[in-house]
């Protein structure tokens, strides 16, 4: 099995471990939904970025899944007080693809051979928030 990835949502981190089906079950088709709207290629140019509120919403859902992965005792009023910023919620996104099983983190390697997404795409080589756009 995977190993947890660290993201942090309002300041505080949060180690997600891979996910149990109960939640990949929700986070699986709103990253997937996500995916095929372009949000990732929409991430590299964060000049023409547009998010819609179905999206926003979606994001939010999904990193909440991400906390509550990792802190089972997370209330949703507790979340929704945390000063999560939008590239917060990008990096949690990345993170949560990963952590579903539907999408490998790219190994790393120079050549291309080995992509993480299915159209050559290279996820974000750091889940810091300032290697995202706002």
């Amino acid at each position: 099995m995977g190993e947890a990835r660290t993201i942090t949502l309002g300041g505080r981190e949060f180690d997600v471990p891979p996910l149990p089906l109960g939640i990949s079950m929700l986070v699986y088709p709103m990253c997937q939904r996500l995916t095929r709207a372009g949000l990732a290629q929409r991430l590299l140019n964060p000049a023409e970025l547009e998010v819609t509120d179905d999206e926003v919403a979606a994001l939010a859902e999904i990193a909440f899944q991400a906390a509550h992965a990792a802190d089972p005792t997370l209330e949703v009023k507790d979340f929704l007080a945390l000063p999560v910023t939008p590239p917060e919620l990008y990096a949690a996104f990345f993170i949560m693809r990963i952590q579903c099983g539907g999408w490998r983190a790219a190994d790393g390697t120079e050549d291309g051979d080995s992509k993480g997404e299915v159209n050559g795409a290279t996820p974000p080589t750091s889940t810091s928030i300032e290697s995202l756009p706002a």
